[in-house]
């Protein structure tokens, strides 16, 4: 009976506390956002794409001196990447951090399981791409993950959430 109080308490301890997740509601402007930034990423990353109207130059010229020690001495730079990179993360964020519909302790302990998964997987990912690639390859990498842990705990979420619901239906009839 001891060892049983111990793990409930335990087990409540542990939930994902809800407080801060954002209204449901958010979920599907996540998605509105996340879904036409994550493709403006990958036509920029991928082929270059950008908007001519994010365009930024300082006396016409076309290049970035970072050599007088001030970082933020950009002469030229489309910000079509920057755009969408922040486009894209607020999107995800929103899609990560909203409340199900029927958030309870089972879909926080989901939850927690899926963030910890994705934190995991992502650290795997990353030490690989160290191992394993170099250079250019090695950024362009970097640039694809600023989002992975948040794309990899989304799927991870939804597909547990489905199962157990498939599962609970199944049982239920």
């Amino acid at each position: 009976m001891e060892t049983l109080l111990y793990f409930s308490l335990n087990f409540k301890t542990s939930i994902m506390p809800t407080k801060f997740l954002l209204p449901n509601r958010l979920k599907s402007v996540g998605w509105i956002i996340a879904i036409p930034a994550f493709i403006l990423m990958i036509l920029n990353l991928q082929f270059g794409f950008t908007f001519p109207f994010l365009d930024y130059a300082v006396k016409g010229l076309k290049n970035i001196s970072f050599d007088n020690g001030f970082l933020f001495n950009i002469q030229y730079n489309n910000f079509t990447d920057e755009v969408g990179g922040v486009l894209l993360i607020i999107g995800l964020l929103l899609i990560t951090f909203s409340k199900e519909k029927d958030e309870d302790e089972m879909i926080s302990k989901l939850r927690l399981e899926s963030l910890l998964w994705a934190v995991f997987i992502n650290s795997v990912l990353i030490i690989l791409s160290i191992i394993l690639f170099y250079s250019g390859l090695f950024l362009k990498i970097m640039a694809y993950n600023i989002c992975t842990t948040l794309i990899l705990f989304i799927m991870r979420f939804n597909l547990t959430i489905y199962f157990e619901r498939k599962k609970i239906n199944k049982d239920n009839l």
